[in-house]
């Protein structure tokens, strides 16, 4: 949601508390100039401010925030997933040199303990309205450790023991497992009916790889074993890759030719990432390299 002068609600939000965050103190004529209100607009934005967050007015009229490292306080329990969604997406929506700024929050606001189950992956929009009832109802079941039933897409019922959500290339996913360990992403605004799984098993508790799998992902494409893949990539890419951290893990093999590594758990995963930049990368791992290839050339077939 865009508000006059351009910023989003939350981007608006986390100019302001980056401010606290950077200084001893802050001006209302500072948080216009850096978010575009005007100065009583700035004033009210700090009066509703002092409601929620230790926030004291100085003798000279600028603010200071105190106790900063008690600002999790504000925070209730049952909102945590809530603030991890936000924070995620803040970091998805900020340049790449702000990320400091909201991994400050994540900190102050202890969301690596509070709040594991939200991750947002190369998102560059969001419609949270959407889903936020199915997100509210997962978040319960994920913390709890309860199996779920609920209709899927064409009424087709479905369950799954959660573990975490996702928000990948503009879609919600509930990312979870079936009884037989397989992992299993579906869409959140294709699910109905929530409720506790009443098929007489239990909710099926992860073996080390599964969750090393799931809290490694890069995509919504799963599968049961690493595969690491070596690629070349031209010049002419080989900054943007490097400074926008295209692929996760990454590791830089050798600077000429410039070769890298990465793991994944499916190829399709790699694919999804890598097509953007064709034809300016050489896979090297055969299997990976035929995978590609004959995607391509389904590709070519469908659109000569």
């Amino acid at each position: 949601m865009k508000q006059a002068g351009g910023d989003s609600v939350i981007e608006k939000l986390f100019k302001v508390l980056n401010l606290f965050l950077e200084r001893t103190s802050v001006t209302t004529q500072l948080i216009a100039d850096e978010t575009g209100m005007n100065i009583r607009s700035a004033q009210r934005y700090i009066k509703s401010m002092m409601e929620f967050v230790n926030i004291q007015k100085n003798y000279d009229g600028s603010y200071t925030l105190t106790h900063k490292d008690k600002l999790s306080q504000h925070i209730r329990r049952d909102d945590s997933y809530l603030t991890a969604t936000l924070l995620q997406y803040a970091k998805s929506v900020f340049p790449e040199n702000r990320h400091d700024a909201v991994e400050n929050l994540f900190k102050l606001f202890n969301i690596t303990s509070i709040e594991p189950t939200i991750q947002v992956l190369e998102s560059s929009s969001v419609n949270f309205n959407k889903v936020q009832d199915v997100v509210n109802d997962l978040s319960f079941y994920i913390k709890n450790h309860i199996k779920i039933q609920f209709l899927y897409k064409n009424n087709s019922e479905k369950t799954t023991s959660p573990y975490k959500i996702l928000y990948y290339n503009g879609f919600w996913y509930i990312i979870g497992c079936n009884d037989d360990k397989e992992i299993r992403a579906y869409r959140l605004d294709y699910i109905e009916n929530i409720s506790l799984s009443h098929d007489g098993t239990g909710y099926v508790e992860l073996d080390e790889k599964s969750k090393k799998i799931i809290e490694n992902t890069t995509s919504i494409w799963f599968g049961d074993k690493e595969l690491e893949v070596e690629i070349i990539l031209d010049e002419c890419i080989k900054e943007y890759f490097i400074d926008r951290a295209i692929l996760k893990n990454m590791q830089i093999l050798s600077e000429k030719p410039f070769t890298i590594k990465v793991t994944v758990y499916n190829y399709m995963a790699l694919y999804m990432d890598l097509m953007p930049y064709a034809p300016y990368f050489e896979i090297v791992e055969p299997e990976a390299r035929k995978f590609f290839a004959e995607n391509l050339l389904l590709a070519y077939e469908k659109n000569k």
